[in-house]
């Protein structure tokens, strides 16, 4: 049961334990019998909580994110998980600046899944001994950038079975995979110290607002039921991060369309009730 932090003393990167408002070295997570030198938590520089293999991200995960209020009419349109990758390169720790376009971010809280052995066809049962804890991520969104993507071809409608230009959506990448747009921290919490991590309150806050306020038991699929489908899928990594997807926003019937204008120095916060409190800064480039 325990709450771990990777940091810098000068240019060494170090693991901690916390407890209470000191971080004692560690030689690895989960081996924190054997204590080295002692830090006040608020002194020292926070890394990213693991220097991931892979960062695999669940799309549209509760109903609000698909524009309905009821959970079984969303599993029903959405069907399985869907995934798309950031690159690890894009992660930031508690506190780094997220660079923005000027002309518009968005927030989108989320529970980072972090595994410890290489998962592929894992079973259901299983799923809990393949993860080392859980962080807050913060899955940072350019929505403008989709619509770059986006193109027109020639494909069927489906709708009459005629041949046609239609407009197709594209990818995931102008919109997620931008340098600075995975935040994530500050803490790896383990299971023992959550209890339940599919009823966690999730909330994100832009500029002393609060925009998100859901909970994880509103996920269209659970926790093990991503692991599961996305071992079916490929094989991941030890030390990998694996989103849940996000909650929806307050007041906003149609989640694509929500949008803020980047304001330099605005905190972007990200909270998930017993795994902590991620905040960064906007940067804004020209």
């Amino acid at each position: 049961m325990a709450k771990y932090v990777s940091f810098y003393v000068g240019n060494l990167r170090k693991i901690g334990v916390v407890e209470g408002n000191y971080v004692y070295e560690v030689s690895e997570i989960g081996e924190d019998r054997e204590r080295g030198n002692s830090y006040k938590l608020n002194e020292i520089n926070l890394d990213i909580p693991i220097q991931p293999l892979a960062i695999i991200c669940t799309l549209v995960n509760s109903p609000k994110m698909v524009g309905v209020n009821n959970k079984n009419e969303a599993r029903e349109m959405v069907k399985s998980p869907k995934f798309f990758i950031k690159l690890p390169t894009v992660a930031i720790a508690h506190r780094q600046p997220i660079v923005s376009p000027p002309d518009a971010i968005r927030p989108e809280v989320e529970i980072g899944i972090i595994t410890r052995l290489k998962m592929k066809d894992i079973s259901r049962s299983d799923v809990k001994k393949y993860i080392l804890g859980y962080t807050v991520f913060n899955d940072i969104t350019y929505p403008p950038g989709l619509k770059e993507d986006s193109y027109y071809a020639m494909r069927r409608d489906p709708t009459d079975g005629n041949v046609k230009k239609l407009l197709m959506r594209g990818t995931h990448f102008r919109n997620k995979v931008r340098d600075t747009f995975a935040p994530m921290g500050p803490y790896i919490v383990t299971e023992e110290e959550i209890g339940d991590v599919n009823s966690l309150r999730m909330r994100s806050y832009y500029n002393g607002e609060l925009v998100q306020d859901g909970y994880s038991s509103e996920f269209i699929f659970s926790i093990e039921e991503i692991l599961v489908e996305l071992s079916k899928i490929v094989t991941i990594p030890p030390f990998s991060v694996v989103s849940t997807g996000s909650i929806g926003y307050t007041n906003v019937s149609d989640a694509s369309e929500f949008t803020l204008k980047p304001i330099e120095n605005a905190l972007m916060v990200a909270e998930v009730e017993k795994i902590g409190r991620l905040e960064n800064p906007i940067k804004i480039y020209q």
